[in-house]
């Protein structure tokens, strides 16, 4: 795919031959459509898989998380595509989750408090602790920025919204998940919602 500068009658659109010209967010570009005889090598075919996985877990994800934390810091490119970017190395050939501290549920500007840490509640089936620093005033970080969680299980995805704030310095949280094996991806957002935080992942063991 190319950008190209518009000439005196504007962008080109649309397709003429073997070209396809386009346009979005205002940059302009073209791009060759494959041909009849476009390979099909065994390691194109292992991307693709990995494509596709990575791609249904994004459209899973679209209202509860990539439109309102993604689009935030997608700039030229859609929160969409950069969620698919980002997580891509995560998955193998076979199109499997499996390098769980290679996948991010967050990204952008917000600070993660000091010292995050994430464990089983050994009090609470299918609870988790969890402690931070309360570093309000320092960089962007406020005092009622909001903790978000990401909770993956070997089937399902959960997103919480919690009313845990920095000032909190911790919080105890009751999973939506059975006991077991699980991936938690700890983040916080301002309480307008108009930024977020990078991600911290753990994996725990619920009992």
């Amino acid at each position: 795919m190319g950008k190209y500068n518009q000439g005196i009658l504007g962008p080109f659109t649309g397709k003429v031959g073997a070209i396809v010209g386009s346009s979005w967010k205002g940059v302009n570009y073209i791009k060759s459509l494959p041909g009849p005889n476009a390979s099909n090598t065994e390691a194109q075919q292992k991307q693709r898989t990995r494509f596709k996985s990575v791609v249904s877990l994004a459209s899973s994800l679209l209202s509860s998380l990539i439109r309102p934390v993604w689009n935030l810091v997608s700039g030229k490119m859609t929160g969409y595509n950069l969620f698919v970017k980002t997580n891509m190395s995560a998955f193998d050939e076979s199109g499997t989750l499996v390098n769980y501290s290679d996948f991010h549920a967050s990204v952008g500007a917000l600070p993660l408090p000091g010292n995050l840490n994430i464990q089983d509640d050994t009090d609470v089936v299918s609870g988790i602790e969890l402690a931070w620093k309360d570093e309000s005033g320092t960089g962007i970080g406020q005092a009622d920025d909001k903790l978000h969680l990401l909770v993956m299980t070997a089937d399902k995805v959960h997103i919480l919204n919690t009313t845990a704030v920095r000032s909190d310095q911790s919080a105890e949280i009751t999973l939506p998940v059975a006991v077991g094996n699980i991936h938690v991806y700890a983040f916080f957002g301002t309480a307008e919602g108009d930024k977020f935080s990078p991600d911290l992942y753990s994996a725990i063991l619920l009992t």
